[in-house]
């Protein structure tokens, strides 16, 4: 599911004109040297290869942390032999195709999810450069490389969320919680770094967070079932406070959608969209996140936290055009 999505959103993002328009600047001038170097076919591939590395942090994160290890130490190492994984046999995708998804000391495979979320950094990342300094260089602009740097950042939180909430059906705080303190200080600061001003950005992350815990609170007080979890109510505390309302109404709608043409179907044909072992983590700790309550079909659940995740790449990579079907005006 997050794989094909990325993959179509990816080539839209290509296909859009100009960058995410909320983060647009004025036309300047660019040393020609500079200019040079950022239009090269190297910047490109090497902001490929950005995305890899940091994907590969992520696949950390998402391992370590709803365990509560550290994510610097140790050394990441084999789970099942228990043997330091050498750092040749620790390069981005490479590495996993070379040793064909296996230990190179007990031959135990490894998860698929390491080479997808490596992967979907990669496109991710190159994506965005595309479309936050590629792409306004050529139109004439100035490089936008704290703003690439942002909304990678973002996105690879949208990761970590969606493949924690899939394996374990929590939503890690340590996660979502600074990105959201992140965005709204950014927004009161910088705000053309994200394209949205500070009271927006705090009147969205409330909005957000505030829907999804009513909702939860009315469930739980008209028929004693919690409907929602409060991690999904403190992700979108965080794409509130990074996209603004346009994203945050995009986000809770498209999700909702997409969830249900995704779940419905596995579900009525006895298949889980997500981890079923929900006893693996518990997610009563303040610290890592809620286990997530949300509903499913003939008692079976699924994790709505994957789909807004997906619902927010899908605006940062294609905000103009989801800003026009909404029908709101293009932002300066």
């Amino acid at each position: 599911m997050v794989l094909s999505t990325a993959a179509g959103i990816a080539g839209l993002a290509l296909g859009a004109q100009g960058g995410l328009a909320a983060g647009a600047v004025a036309p300047q001038p660019v040393d020609p040297f500079l200019l040079e170097v950022l239009l090269s076919p190297w910047a490109r591939g090497l902001a490929f290869v950005w995305g890899l590395l940091w994907g590969s942090f992520a696949n950390v994160v998402i391992y370590r942390v709803p365990r509560g290890m550290s994510v610097l130490r140790p050394r990441s190492r084999c789970s099942a032999c228990e043997t330091p994984i050498a750092a040749w046999d620790n390069i981005p995708v490479i590495s996993y195709l070379l040793l064909r998804g296996r230990c190179r000391h007990c031959g135990e495979p490894f998860a698929l999810r390491y080479l997808m979320v490596e992967l979907l950094s990669g496109v991710l990342s190159f994506s965005l450069y595309m479309k936050l300094v590629h792409v306004p260089l050529v139109e004439g602009g100035g490089p936008q490389l704290v703003t690439w740097l942002l909304w990678l950042a973002f996105g690879l939180a949208l990761l970590v969320v969606t493949f924690v909430d899939l394996d374990l059906w929590i939503i890690p705080d340590v996660v979502v919680l600074p990105m959201a303190a992140l965005g709204v200080g950014l927004a009161f600061l910088q705000p053309q770094w994200l394209g949205i001003d500070g009271p927006e950005a705090l009147l969205a992350a409330g909005l957000g967070y505030g829907l999804f815990a009513g909702i939860r609170f009315v469930y739980l007080r008209w028929r004693g079932i919690e409907a929602l979890g409060l991690g999904d109510a403190k992700l979108l505390l965080m794409v509130g406070a990074f996209t603004g309302l346009p994203g945050l109404v995009w986000c809770v709608g498209a999700g909702a959608v997409q969830g249900l043409l995704v779940s419905v179907p596995m579900l009525l044909l006895g298949r889980n969209v997500a981890n079923s072992d929900l006893h693996e983590v518990h997610g009563d700790d303040p610290e890592l996140g809620e286990e997530d309550p949300d509903a499913g079909v003939g008692g079976r659940r699924v994790p709505f936290g994957p789909f807004l995740a997906v619902a927010a790449l899908e605006f940062v990579l294609v905000r103009d055009l989801i800003e026009g079907w909404l029908g709101l005006p293009t932002r300066p």
